[in-house]
């Protein structure tokens, strides 16, 4: 079957990533687990924190048997005294049976309520857009940070909202009653959320990197190597059921195969799931969920692949299947497509409706209220927008509203001057001049104190420069008389560039992190460096080749810090080239 795309695919698939779209999703199950010890209990079963999350938190996680293999992978979320678990259906009752079998004289309970709810997903750059069409007073009580969890009220129907990315957008995922998903399907899809059909589902999934049980791992894969472990596990809680062999793939031998992405050429064919793929006659890994991406306008793939071949943005002419056809592609780190980080996404909207706003000379327009609003909820750490938002109302004469805002902001960043400055005017207009007078007073005393406080960061700052200097001089010293006995010493060299970074003597701190890396050819840091000197040289092309060796060399070795930064330093040197 030739890789071209269904129009209707396609456009149910670029709605998502433009606007929103929705969808019923039947499966998926939901379970409680309840009781005293529910907490102690799982913090033995799954692989990430639970003892760490406050009511209305979440995370991915999963729940393994004692050799690692994978018996289910989930989100957990902490609400009040229960703790709720969204399971693939075909997940589920192998996951019951399994922490059944766990539990012995803890008291906790397990309850599948799947049968009871229906999950209506809502996914899309705009998704807080819909909602805040569908009831403007919903958006304060939807979750604001990833996997929250709260009760919502949306135009007369009651859900759970779940803040998860299930496509590769920001959204949500809201339980109702059985029987009242189709009524809030209809609100969403009439404030203008587009219908999204399995077929398109699928892309949105595969686009996001999401592996699907099943299909990209079964309970015979560990969970190193389905690429999950990189958000469901916490390396640093106690003990849980096959926490030993994670921590031991992560520290010494990480796994022959693993999950990656493939861009293929654009020409290519869909291959059948469970394609075997050769390099040169020999085995470099197997075919799983594939698809046509509209957003990348190429065939995709995610893959199990050889651990020397999992180097991002390296490029191989791969033979599907034996006997099978030479496709030219490339190795991507999954996922293929993620959102905005929430203040990039905040910010557009910002500027969005300060233009709408100076374009309305009759200030009869509330567009700019409500793009500000729903900024607010995408960065809630976002001043700019809570002020603008404050002033707006009162311009509206919606002085209440606005005070309400303002009086967040306040109490969000007691510092903040213009949120008490505005507070007393909004004060005086509804006559409470008292406590305008209280606001203002708190206002000069916040000038007064910030410009103390500025002169004081200044001398700091100033003492801190020299006190790095002196130290990374003393360093330089230091690492010079080890490298007078041991010219290769991978700490030696790889010290005193770091020390020549911290005086910004980039191009003296070359040589060194080079050496570094030359000597330990997995060294993840030093490439770091290295690719950051070149960055500040303005040599983009040596920056561009350090941080694709260290991508390379990180990947082999598991350290997936250095790795994420130097993926992410990449995509925006790549960028700016191509848009040079």
């Amino acid at each position: 079957m030739n890789a071209t795309p269904d129009n209707l695919i396609a456009d149910q698939v670029l709605a998502v990533r433009r606007y929103a779209g929705a969808w019923l999703r039947a499966d998926w199950g939901f379970v409680r687990v309840t009781g005293p010890d529910a907490a102690s209990w799982l913090q033995t079963q799954t692989t990430n924190n639970v003892t760490s999350l406050d009511s209305g938190q979440g995370h991915p996680s999963a729940h393994l048997d004692r050799k690692a293999h994978v018996i289910a992978a989930f989100s957990l979320h902490h609400w009040e005294d229960e703790y709720w678990m969204l399971v693939p259906a075909a997940s589920c009752d192998a996951l019951l049976a399994s922490l059944d079998a766990h539990l012995f004289l803890e008291k906790a309970e397990l309850h599948d309520d799947s049968d009871d709810l229906e999950q209506v997903v809502l996914q899309g750059p705009r998704a807080l857009a819909v909602v805040l069409a569908c009831d403007p007073g919903a958006a304060r009580d939807l979750p604001t940070k990833p996997f929250g969890v709260a009760p919502v009220l949306i135009d007369g129907l009651q859900a759970l909202a779940f803040r998860i990315n299930v496509s590769g957008e920001d959204g949500f995922v809201f339980l109702t009653e059985r029987g009242e998903g189709s009524a809030l399907l209809d609100r969403l899809y009439a404030r203008g959320a587009a219908v999204v059909e399995p077929e398109a589902r699928e892309v949105l999934r595969i686009e996001a990197g999401i592996p699907r049980v099943g299909v990209d791992f079964s309970a015979e894969n560990r969970l190193p190597e389905t690429t999950l472990e990189r958000l469901a596990v916490d390396y640093g809680k106690g003990c849980y059921v096959g926490q030993e062999v994670v921590a031991k793939m992560k520290a010494y031998t990480p796994p022959k195969f693993a999950l990656m992405g493939l861009v293929l050429a654009e020409d290519s064919p869909l291959f059948d799931s469970g394609t075997p793929l050769f390099l040169d006659e020999e085995r470099f890994g197997a075919l799983r969920s594939r698809c046509y991406s509209p957003t990348l306008n190429t065939p995709i793939a995610i893959a199990y692949v050889e651990r020397i071949h999992r180097a991002p943005g390296a490029r191989y002419s791969l033979q599907f299947g034996e006997g099978g056809p030479l496709v030219d592609t490339r190795i991507v780190a999954l996922p293929f497509v993620e959102p905005a980080p929430p203040m990039e996404r905040a910010q557009a909207l910002y500027n969005e409706a300060l233009s709408k706003f100076e374009q309305d000379a009759d200030d009869t327009d509330e567009t700019a209220i409500q793009l500000l609003q729903e900024a607010v909820l995408t960065a809630p750490d976002f001043e700019d927008a809570y002020e603008s938002l404050g002033v707006i109302l009162n311009r509206h004469g919606r002085v209440d509203e606005a005070i309400a805002v303002m009086e967040t902001l306040a109490e969000m960043n007691p510092n903040c001057i213009m949120a008490h400055t505005n507070l007393s005017v909004f004060y005086m207009q509804q006559g409470r001049i008292e406590d305008a007078e209280e606001e203002k007073a708190k206002a000069a005393v916040l000038q007064i104190a910030e410009v103390r406080q500025q002169r004081k960061a200044a001398d700091i700052a100033a003492e801190e420069r020299t006190r790095i200097e002196q130290e990374a001089r003393g360093r330089i010293a230091m690492f010079a008389e080890v490298l007078e006995i041991d010219p290769e010493d991978p700490l030696a060299t790889f010290g005193m560039g770091a020390a020549h970074m911290q005086l910004q003597s980039y191009a003296e701190a070359v040589p060194y992190l080079e050496q570094a890396t030359k000597v330990q050819k997995d060294y993840s840091a030093a490439f770091l460096n290295l690719g950051k000197c070149h960055e500040f040289m303005g040599n983009t092309a040596g920056a561009i080749a350090a941080y694709r060796a260290g991508i390379a060399a990180a990947n082999r070795k598991g350290d997936l810090m250095p790795m994420r930064e130097m993926e992410r330093r990449l995509k925006g040197l790549e960028e700016t080239a191509a848009g040079c």
